[in-house]
């Protein structure tokens, strides 16, 4: 690294630096192994005091706004992080025009890449009008706890309502995949808006980094949904320690996988309730089958195409539940996808194309899936888990999920009854997909393309069902 910047230094003597230089909108290109390279654009401004400022934009995916932090620019050198992608960048000024450093991930793994001065972003940023705009008629504070049982610091945002308290109270459990404090997906900021509206309402707000995101230490990858369960509950027991907040009125919301880790923590006597967003009672073999025709038939796939992609997954799961030794299971499952080489190349192009998009289609993609808590969670019990939780329970979904379809509702009350909950309200809300938006298909393509967060009706509900279970 060291030996990197000395020899660009050379590059930069013919003209004088400072700060200043920085100021404006760069973009440039990182060229990630296996997958589309994102065009990465840096907006350098000075704040009021005169101090730079960054943005990152990710603008082929349309992503926009992403918080740096700690940026220094001495010299000729520019450095920065990137908490929510666990991301350190640093780059050198070798022109006026031209920026050129990399990017070093978390596991050590440097990615260079050239910057070109801009006179404005390739694409604007979509509109995101829900999004909180300061002032707010709220604190926010950033605050740190640790999961002892796993020895994991996580780190999140408070946010508390104005007035004295104590307050009721909820801590946010994020869906599929690592993810920031604001379950930022599809561009959208879905527990920033939530945590927005609720808090106005008067409950508190807990939303955190996953384990290994942003400021959150630990490793997701590994993690199973019984660990994140028991990241929940750390959360729940820090709430219940802060003097503004009711320690009797704290519970969970999750969001897609979040509403299947959320009712493993709710068991807990601490939690006062659970809501369950677009949750589920199935096994994921069943969850995932129901989303590949759901979302095969609003692409467009032909009835044989569908018939296929579910037939493949079955087969692939088959292999999975029956070879406990990875090794054997990755040479099982290349001989198993190989028949279904000659099915795919007699589907349509369009066919093919929803396939590549709706599920992995090559051996080694299933890999992540065969050892670990991706195996377990392929035929974990969620129905028997459902039956353990005894708080008041609200499971909502919307009627165009595609993701995970309305039919849980109707599982999910089914297993929480069984369980003798008395305290179940399952709601259905038509015309929204799985981020609660209001939507024409509830593909995923159009997650980005609409402007509504969250629709204004859902949060309402959430936060009226709430205050009507802690008061």
């Amino acid at each position: 690294m060291k030996r990197f910047f000395t020899s660009l230094l050379l590059l930069t003597a013919t003209f004088s630096i400072n700060a200043q230089h920085f100021k404006g909108i760069w973009v440039g290109t990182v060229n990630l192994t296996g997958m589309e390279p994102p065009e990465v654009a840096f907006e350098i401004a000075a704040d009021s005091a005169g101090q730079l400022r960054s943005r990152m934009h990710i603008i082929n995916q349309k992503v926009f706004n992403i918080e740096t932090e700690n940026l220094m620019a001495i010299g000729g050198q520019l450095t920065m992080d990137i908490p929510a992608m666990s991301t350190h960048y640093e780059g050198l000024l070798i022109n006026d025009s031209t920026l050129s450093g990399f990017f070093l991930m978390k596991d050590k793994r440097k990615f260079p890449f050239e910057l070109k001065r801009r006179d404005a972003l390739p694409s604007t940023a979509l509109r995101r009008p829900q999004e909180p705009v300061p002032p707010l008629p709220y604190r926010e504070e950033e605050v740190t706890f640790v999961n002892r049982k796993a020895g994991v610091s996580l780190v999140g945002t408070l946010s508390l309502p104005a007035g004295k308290g104590p307050f009721p109270a909820a801590v946010l459990i994020s869906g599929s995949g690592p993810s920031d404090r604001n379950e930022t997906v599809f561009t959208h900021k879905v527990f920033l808006v939530l945590a927005d509206y609720l808090t106005r309402a008067g409950i508190a707000v807990l939303r955190v980094d996953d384990r290994g995101v942003g400021k959150s230490t630990g490793d997701y990858e590994s993690a199973t949904n019984e660990d994140l369960a028991d990241d929940a509950l750390a959360g729940v027991h820090y709430l219940q320690s802060r003097k503004e907040l009711n320690p009797r009125a704290v519970g969970l919301i999750g969001h897609s996988l979040g509403g299947e880790i959320a009712p493993i923590a709710a068991a807990s006597p601490d939690v006062a309730y659970a809501v369950l967003m677009a949750g589920s009672a199935s096994d994921m073999i069943t969850a995932y089958n129901e989303s590949i025709m759901a979302v095969g038939k609003g692409s467009g796939a032909s009835a044989e195409a569908i018939k296929v992609n579910v037939r493949l997954m079955d087969k692939v799961l088959e292999v999975i539940a029956a070879e406990p030794s990875d090794s054997i299971a990755k040479i099982k499952l290349a001989a198993t996808l190989l028949p279904f080489d000659a099915e795919v190349a007699r589907l349509s192009a369009r066919d093919r194309e929803i396939m590549e998009l709706t599920q992995p289609l090559h051996a080694e993609e299933f890999y992540p899936f065969l050892s670990g808590p991706r195996r377990a969670d392929f035929f974990r019990d969620q129905s028997a888990i459902l039956r353990k939780v005894k708080c008041p329970v609200l499971a909502i979904n919307g009627s165009k999920d595609v993701q995970v379809l309305p039919a849980q509702l109707p599982r999910i009350e089914k297993a929480l009854r069984e369980g003798g909950n008395k305290q179940v309200t399952i709601k259905l809300f038509p015309g929204k997909n799985h981020l609660f938006q209001n939507a024409n298909t509830g593909l995923p393509v159009e997650y980005p393309d609409i402007e509504q967060t969250i629709a204004p009706d859902v949060l309402a509900y959430m936060a009226k069902w709430i205050k009507q279970r802690v008061y």
